[in-house]
């Protein structure tokens, strides 16, 4: 009697000499082995492709930070210049030195440096050593708190504004023996006009910005082995290290004149294959093994029925003394007769396939966020984005800086694009899912297994979703919530977006916020006890300056003076809005002066609050105004009228000479164009001179230069400019 081992021994050396059976093991482990190769290249790649990409991105990210310090270093020297530009002490400074050519008294020079010592401070950078006034034919120079005698007078600049890397002595054509004025600075520059003639320069206000500064900004921002080189126009303006490398360009969003390049060298892209991916493959490796194992296992169980039945038909023909190679040939017909006999029908499987259209998937979503639903269903099949560890939430805030007609279908098409952008950044590691809230906001939810990759994601995906609306006139802003594991908080994660999405309030638009940490032992705000008594006796007494000056003062003790966290900042925000709605209706319950104001429920920086409310201010005088002198101001715009059109050719006309020649606002004449022409004073004033400009070009031979002259263009260039703008072509072309 055979024992079964034995007999189960005598098998598989049996199945071993059969040729169909070791082609079948051997090309099952054929593929497995090969599959198991490609997996190796495919890994190697993959990962030297994924480490150089990550560190692409990281390096661009470090670039984009870079460029954005030197954006607002030169977007704090233009609210510099601008500020120097419209001071009443400047100006009257001015006015002693330039007109008068006479020299400043000891009281005058006293308030001339205050000022400029109080212009600075409101701008909180260490990187901006000082700021430099100069009057053109002077021999001075003034500085915050400091005057500097000089050898020869001041000129001014040829092109403005200036920038690049020289001293203040060789911008302004002069001598002296002073250090600040000879050492070299990364200076921005633009002309002093006093608020005058567009075509009138009075002198010069320079930034002096500490290059070590700049330095040390491109070493905390991108490290050590980073250079980078500023350009104006194509044209190099600064270059801190080596230029050879891996380069990334970022164009300023204060200046599209200005570039920054920045670069790093080729070796700090390459990283070694990191742990994880000799795990990997040690695992693959064993798992090759083990369905090398497998597929014997297989190829002997399923071998047994062909082995019989070629047992079964070799029984019968088959010549014991007949060679190796018939033996093998009488192998394979037994057993295609044998399996020919056994061919049987199955049956098929069925698929389940279940859909979910859009509209329900939002709804659902819209449901969960503001906790009117059960929030089990988020993580059926339908939702598998949702079915991850951690999850957090981020509210994007869309917002177009210029008016246009179709701003409601503008918006749509940028949801429908950060929509877009949410699907496509979507991996494996991480999904995105995003959700309207209204016209202006949108909730976007990103879920992954890993609890420390939100962070990086969200600034990735922002620059993406930047990157992709490609408009200057777009800027988006996201608030990101806290962390959370748990589906049932969603609602309150979008509130906690809603929260950091309200630091735009204090830090602007075009960022990413996340939670701020609570603040303790902060001192309160400051508003005037008096502030509606104040605001009723303004507003009746008709004094725009006083209501501006008590704006202006609660914003300077609290945005300048103070370091207020972003909830105090809301708060006050929230105090002005009810004092003023009482204020005005104190003042005119009892008047025909109906001005409309509305809370702001919309995402603001409290840059835009404060300008609204000056707004309600000026309407609400000029309504009051307007139910008094009706008439007078009929006679007024009247003349206002008559003398635009008398003088709309003339190049030296402007908004400002006009609102001096009448005594009046600007804002008056804007209304008062607005009314009378159905347009903006600027564009009224533009239609008409393009229109007449295209009548000389179709019925005269002038050249385009003296077109330009006669329409009341300054240079060809604005001339052209403003031609192809309207028209769409050049004036040369429309010619033809």
């Amino acid at each position: 009697m055979i024992h079964p081992s034995e007999k189960t021994g005598t098998q598989r050396t049996r199945y071993f000499r059969s040729g169909v059976f070791k082609h079948l093991f051997l090309s099952y482990t054929l593929i497995i082995l090969m599959l198991f190769g490609i997996f190796i290249g495919w890994v190697i790649w993959s990962y030297s492709r994924e480490a150089t990409e990550l560190a692409q991105r990281e390096w661009e990210q470090k670039s984009v930070s870079f460029g954005t310090w030197m954006d607002q270093q030169m977007m704090h020297s233009q609210m510099l210049c601008a500020s120097v530009n419209a001071s009443e002490t400047a100006r009257s400074a001015l006015q002693t030195v330039y007109v008068e050519k006479k020299t400043l008294n000891s009281l005058q020079l006293y308030n001339l440096l205050g000022e400029l010592n109080r212009i600075k401070g409101t701008v909180r950078s260490t990187s901006l050593y000082s700021m430099i006034l100069a009057f053109q034919g002077e021999n001075k120079v003034f500085l915050p708190g400091a005057v500097y005698s000089l050898d020869g007078a001041c000129k001014v600049l040829p092109n403005s504004p200036y920038f690049g890397v020289n001293t203040a002595a060789n911008v302004l054509g002069v001598t002296g023996a002073q250090i600040l004025l000879n050492k070299e600075y990364l200076i921005y520059g633009e002309s002093y006009t006093g608020f005058g003639s567009r075509s009138s320069t009075k002198g010069e206000v320079l930034v002096l910005i500490e290059q070590d500064q700049i330095r040390a900004a491109l070493r905390e921002r991108m490290g050590e082995n980073a250079s980078v080189q500023i350009l104006r126009r194509g044209q190099p303006v600064m270059q801190i290290g080596d230029m050879s490398g891996y380069t990334m360009h970022v164009s300023s969003l204060v200046d599209n004149t200005v570039e920054y390049t920045a670069c790093i060298p080729y070796a700090a892209l390459h990283r070694p294959l990191p742990v994880s991916a000799f795990i990997l493959l040690a695992v693959m490796a064993l798992a090759s093994i083990f369905f090398v194992l497998l597929t014997y296992r297989i190829s002997l169980r399923f071998y047994k029925p062909i082995d019989d039945i070629h047992q079964m038909m070799s029984r019968r023909g088959t010549n014991e003394t007949a060679s190796a190679d018939e033996k093998k040939e009488n192998e394979f017909e037994n057993i295609l007769r044998g399996i020919s006999s056994l061919i049987g029908e199955r049956n098929g499987y069925r698929e389940k396939m279940v859909t979910i259209t859009p509209y329900a998937r939002q709804g659902m979503l819209q449901a969960a966020i503001h906790g009117a639903g059960h929030t089990e269903m988020l993580v059926e099949e339908q939702f598998t984005e949702l079915r991850r560890n951690y999850y957090m939430v981020g509210e994007v805030n869309i917002a177009i800086t210029r008016e246009m007609a179709a701003a409601e279908r503008k918006y749509q098409d940028l949801q429908a694009l950060i929509l877009s952008t949410c699907r496509d950044w979507s991996e494996e590691d991480i999904q995105v899912v995003a959700v309207p809230e209204n016209l202006q906001n949108m909730f976007v939810i990103a879920a992954a297994d890993e609890k420390d990759c939100f962070e990086d994601f969200f600034y990735r995906l922002y620059s993406a979703m930047q990157e992709n609306a490609g408009d200057e006139n777009t800027v988006l802003t996201i608030g990101v919530g806290r962390r959370e594991s748990d589906l049932d908080r969603l609602s309150e994660a979008c509130r906690e977006a809603q929260r950091s999405l309200g630091q735009m309030l204090t830090g602007g638009r075009g960022a990413v916020y996340f939670p701020e940490e609570p603040q303790e032992g902060t001192p309160g705000y400051y508003f005037p006890k008096d502030a509606q008594k104040q605001m009723t006796r303004l507003l009746k007494e008709k004094n725009l300056q006083g209501l501006n000056a008590l704006l202006d003062e609660i914003y300077q003790k609290n945005m300048v003076e103070a370091d207020l966290p972003a909830a105090e900042i809301r708060q006050l925000a929230d105090e002005l809005y009810w004092t003023i709605r009482k204020a005005l209706r104190n003042a005119y319950d009892l008047s025909t002066t109906h001005v409309r104001m509305e809370p702001i429920r919309d995402a603001a920086t409290i840059e835009e609050i404060f300008a609204y409310y000056r707004q309600v201010f000026a309407a609400s005088l000029s309504e009051a105004e307007a139910g008094e002198g009706e008439e007078k101001e009929n006679d007024l715009e009247e003349a206002i009228c008559q003398y635009l059109d008398a003088h709309l050719y003339d190049p030296e006309l402007s908004l400002n000479g006009i609102a001096d020649q009448f005594g009046v606002s600007t804002k008056m004449i804007g209304l008062i164009t607005r009314k009378r022409y159905g347009q903006t004073f600027l564009n009224y004033v533009r239609d008409r001179q393009i229109h007449r400009a295209v009548d000389l070009l179709k019925e005269t031979d002038l050249s385009l230069e003296e077109i330009a002259a006669q329409c009341g263009f300054a240079n060809i260039l604005t001339f052209r400019r403003n031609f192809k703008a309207m028209m769409g072509v050049n004036p040369s072309e429309y010619r033809g």
